[in-house]
């Protein structure tokens, strides 16, 4: 009796497509501590999305977006067979993931499943983990304007370090003026990068308010305590 229920202690139930099962801890493990990371790595690949649709056909980038989709498709290859091999059921596994069996032949579609990092990114004490996605998502914009503005007639964002300095001065919300998108991909990239900047100033003084304030509570709470302790005494 106690044998079954610390086994039931020991394993996670996990729903999956309806169905209710139950894993060993080393599965348990091994998905809570590479799950964010993939997340981040997921939001990573957005440039190679958008890449297909802003028409780019420069030779010189094909070689990196091949090297980069083989890359990624790699760490997933390796992921699933971790998870399956340490799922005790093996190909079973994988053949019940097909989202995951798929990502490693189109790995922008883990994007998807990266959404579950929103719900993180507001919980208490996520900072840290929010502005990793933001440094994330503002390099993402800078390769996309790239792509979009690199061969636009009139565009001044014609180089990567252009764009990448377009991308900082956008999301810190200075804006010099010295680098401005020309056509609507690159324009609807600063409008997202520009929300992005406002959201994570917000999120960053709510955060620097929040620890003022624990740090008032705890020093009005300590001479509560030091009085309530010399009168206990």
């Amino acid at each position: 009796m106690s044998t079954t229920s610390n086994s039931a202690a020991n394993a996670k139930t996990i729903v999956n497509e309806g169905k209710s099962t139950s894993f060993p801890p080393e599965f348990d493990a091994y998905v809570a501590r590479t799950q964010s990371w993939l997340d981040l790595l997921a939001l990573s690949t957005i440039w190679l999305v958008l890449a297909i649709f802003t028409g780019q056909k420069q030779i010189d980038l094909i070689p990196i977006w091949l090297v980069c989709r083989l890359a990624i498709s790699v760490v997933y290859l390796v992921d699933l067979i971790i998870r399956s091999r340490l799922s005790g059921r093996g190909l079973r596994y994988a053949i019940s993931r097909p989202d995951l069996m798929v990502a490693v032949i189109i790995p922008p579609v883990r994007i998807f499943a990266s959404m579950r990092l929103l719900r993180k990114l507001f919980s208490r004490g996520n900072l840290a983990l929010f502005m990793t996605v933001a440094l994330i998502l503002m390099l993402n914009a800078a390769v996309v304007v790239w792509e979009f503005e690199s061969r636009a007639p009139g565009a001044n964002i014609t180089t990567l370090g252009n764009a990448l300095w377009w991308s900082v001065v956008t999301v810190t919300t200075v804006g010099y003026g010295d680098y401005t998108p020309v056509t609507l991909g690159g324009r609807l990239t600063a409008v997202a990068l520009l929300v992005l900047g406002l959201v994570s100033l917000a999120v960053l003084t709510a955060q620097i308010a929040s620890n003022f304030l624990e740090q008032g509570q705890v020093a009005q709470a300590s001479p509560d305590e030091q009085r309530s302790t010399s009168e206990s005494n």
